[in-house]
């Protein structure tokens, strides 16, 4: 399932927003996050995002004997440009856990601004439990991604 946000400004304006470290550190903090570090490479047509997060879940009772709820994610982006916006992938790791998680990315283009798109996937290397951890991860991390795209929003506005 992907996670979609419209905006009304062009593809140019949010990717400006995107792609300033100081905008998504202080994101990572007014959301809750303990700490957040960003580093921003560009070549030619391929941006890559790195991102370290500190972060604190709340884990069901199943989850919290597997997990330590205080958690360390690098994110690493990689977006190309392409005709009417950028296209890309994310890899995200969680630091010390068996599990592996990744989305396909994009911002494009519409005929009133533009819209951005994160399709997650999960894997969890857990015997008996792999299948109801992807489904939570895959919960927080959408919900995350919501929480992350009105904050943009708003600082469009």
């Amino acid at each position: 399932m992907a996670v979609t946000c419209k905006f009304s400004k062009s593809v140019d304006e949010v990717w400006a927003v995107l792609c300033d470290p100081d905008f998504r550190v202080d994101r990572s903090i007014a959301l809750g996050e303990l700490s957040a570090e960003c580093d921003i490479e560009e070549d030619g047509g391929t941006v890559k995002i790195h991102m370290v997060r500190e972060v604190v879940r709340e884990l069901p009772s199943v989850l919290a004997k597997i997990f330590n709820p205080k958690q360390t994610l690098k994110f690493v982006e990689t977006w190309q440009s392409v005709k009417n916006g950028w296209e890309g992938s994310m890899e995200i790791e969680i630091k010390n856990q068996p599990v592996q998680l990744g989305a396909s990315i994009s911002l494009l283009a519409t005929a009133d601004g533009c819209e951005y798109s994160v399709s997650h996937r999960c894997k969890a290397k857990i015997p008996l439990v792999g299948g109801k951890v992807e489904k939570f991860i895959l919960s927080q991390t959408d919900s995350g991604a919501l929480d992350e795209l009105s904050y943009l929003k708003k600082a469009l506005a």
